[in-house]
């Protein structure tokens, strides 16, 4: 029976938290506190993740898991492009433009308008992936590789946002109830994963994540309006207090 119960958390739990920043969105009509690459991660991890699951047959749960991401990421992006406030952009020379074409695809990366663009992005990576893995998914090398690949993406999960808190100095518009579930559901998933034996990938992977939650906790404490009334910091009027990172 515990095992069902611990079974039913890992596949359904690790979702419930964007629930929250779903209606946070929508409440406040404005997705500009929460990191879009989040979904990114979840989605591309989650796909090949699957893949891994299919050469290796680990548990089930955790199958699961990543096609209730997957649908819960793609429902929260939808949103997310909706509410998303324009950016303006300053033309540039015409000498200059093609120079910084490929730094603007970097910019421009999972920022399109339009969220047929990212469904379009998603099929793209799932037939690449998917081809790949029948012509290569009877090698143990590339299965692994599919393991060490999905997990090395989900590992990097918090990082975007961690960064975005920093430049920001301000974690207004994130949902607590994200950072919640991701501090203690990554803490539970590591004790998952070792637990029932998940293959080696998963371990490194949950330890990595449950650091960067760490620091993101700790954002959340210091960039806090009253930790800053506490230790007299008061935003200047014109000009944010801190400077960005580059």
């Amino acid at each position: 029976m515990i095992e069902y119960l611990l079974s039913a958390a890992m596949a359904i739990g690790p979702a419930l938290g964007y629930i929250d920043q779903y209606f946070i969105i929508k409440r406040q009509q404005s997705s500009s506190g929460f990191n879009p690459v989040t979904c990114a991660i979840l989605l591309f991890s989650n796909i090949v993740r699957i893949f891994f699951w299919f050469g290796k047959r680990f548990d089930t749960t955790l199958l699961i898991q990543s096609a209730v991401m997957i649908i819960t990421q793609s429902i929260l992006l939808e949103t997310v492009v909706r509410h998303r406030t324009p950016e303006k952009h300053e033309s540039e020379p015409l000498k200059d433009q093609q120079q910084s074409r490929r730094r603007r695809f970097y910019d421009t990366f999972w920022q399109w308008p339009h969220y047929l663009d990212y469904v379009n992005c998603l099929l793209g990576f799932t037939t690449v992936v998917g081809v790949a893995y029948v012509l290569l998914g009877k090698l143990p090398w590339f299965v692994e590789a599919l393991g060490i690949i999905s997990l090395g993406i989900e590992s990097t999960l918090p990082l975007p946002q961690c960064i975005s808190n920093f430049k920001t100095r301000s974690t207004a518009g994130f949902s607590l109830i994200v950072l919640a579930t991701w501090f203690l559901g990554d803490a539970f998933k590591l004790f998952y994963f070792i637990y029932t034996n998940a293959p080696l990938q998963f371990d490194l992977c949950g330890a990595i994540q449950l650091s960067i939650d760490s620091l993101i906790v700790m954002q959340s404490i210091l960039f806090s309006t009253k930790v800053k009334t506490w230790l007299g910091i008061h935003p200047h009027p014109d000009k944010h207090l801190y400077e960005s990172i580059p």
